[in-house]
């Protein structure tokens, strides 16, 4: 059976339609094991548009437009549309503006003189091979790789950048830390995958229990952190729902016969607050380990009188 092709979608910004004519000939050319679906426009501005219309995988970039030239027509384009890779095509003279251009993003400089049909499908190839591999390690760097939440370093790399929003707008911030209670007796018992689906079920339940703009990290073990920007006492609140919430997830493993539940405690920032950070979370931590110990005090009380 003859292998599939696969398309890949090409925006090209060119104002010469010559130029344009000659690209789509030659990426017909190279068609082998791939085909190339091309659309092109003039200006940067109408190259913003069609993206938000339609997938596209690379954008193919003349320096010099109509609207602009060089390397501000790249900066522009960079500025507008951050997520697709880009090639830069220029002429001769510009050749140090390309590179320029690939040292502030660009995936690859082609100079118009050299373009062959083998060349310029190559290096379309290699600039979305490329920018895949940067998202994934992006990806990585941000997350944590059991649960999909974010990490510890993610929080650590924002949070002032959130802290300093927040005081300008004078917003609070309120923050969850949030244990899973007897997880060690999950791992000794039912193994570590058993453990590491209980994490992952937990993590996703706890983005689902809040809003896109908040974060879920996994802080460190078994315990993860809900940063819920513009919320003050209220993550108190949010605390109680997620908690009640967690009494009615049961679906978490088969294999595990008592309910998945979880320890919580609050705490909040304020843009008059003279506190670090980290003593924020301490008081959220030990909040946490009162509510852990509520419990367990708790279910010691049921075991006995039953």
């Amino acid at each position: 059976m003859a292998q599939r092709k696969t398309e890949v979608r090409l925006l090209v910004v060119e104002n010469d339609d010559g130029d344009v004519r000659l690209l789509r000939h030659m990426l017909r050319e190279a068609e082998n094991g791939e085909r190339f679906g091309i659309i092109s426009c003039r200006r940067v501005s109408e190259c913003c548009d069609l993206c938000r219309a339609q997938h596209v995988d690379v954008i193919l970039l003349d320096l010099d437009l109509e609207e602009s030239s060089g390397i501000e027509t790249f900066r522009a384009l960079r500025n507008a549309v951050a997520t697709i890779p880009v090639i830069v095509l220029a002429g001769k003279r510009d050749e140090d503006v390309g590179l320029l251009a690939v040292s502030e993003g660009a995936e690859d400089y082609l100079p118009k003189q050299d373009i062959t049909p083998r060349f310029i499908s190559r290096a379309i190839r290699y600039a979305v091979e490329r920018h895949e591999l940067k998202v994934r390690l992006q990806y990585l760097a941000t997350h944590d790789p059991v649960t999909g939440a974010f990490n510890r370093h993610h929080f650590n790399q924002t949070i002032e950048e959130e802290l300093a929003r927040s005081q300008r707008y004078k917003h609070s911030i309120g923050f969850l830390m949030a244990d899973i209670n007897r997880f060690k007796e999950i791992n000794d018992r039912f193994g570590h995958q058993s453990g590491d689906a209980v994490l992952r079920r937990v993590a996703g339940f706890l983005s689902e229990q809040v809003r896109t703009v908040d974060m879920v990290v996994r802080y460190g073990g078994d315990e993860f952190l809900l940063v819920l920007p513009e919320t003050g006492e209220g993550c108190r609140e949010v605390a109680d729902r997620v908690r009640t919430a967690a009494l009615q997830m049961t679906d978490v493993h088969s294999a595990i016969e008592f309910p998945i539940t979880l320890a919580i405690g609050a705490s909040w920032w304020n843009p008059d607050d003279d506190r670090s950070i980290e003593e924020i979370l301490a008081e959220a931590d030990q909040r946490m380990y009162a509510d852990k110990r509520r419990r367990e005090a708790h279910t010691s009380s049921e075991s006995t009188m039953a």
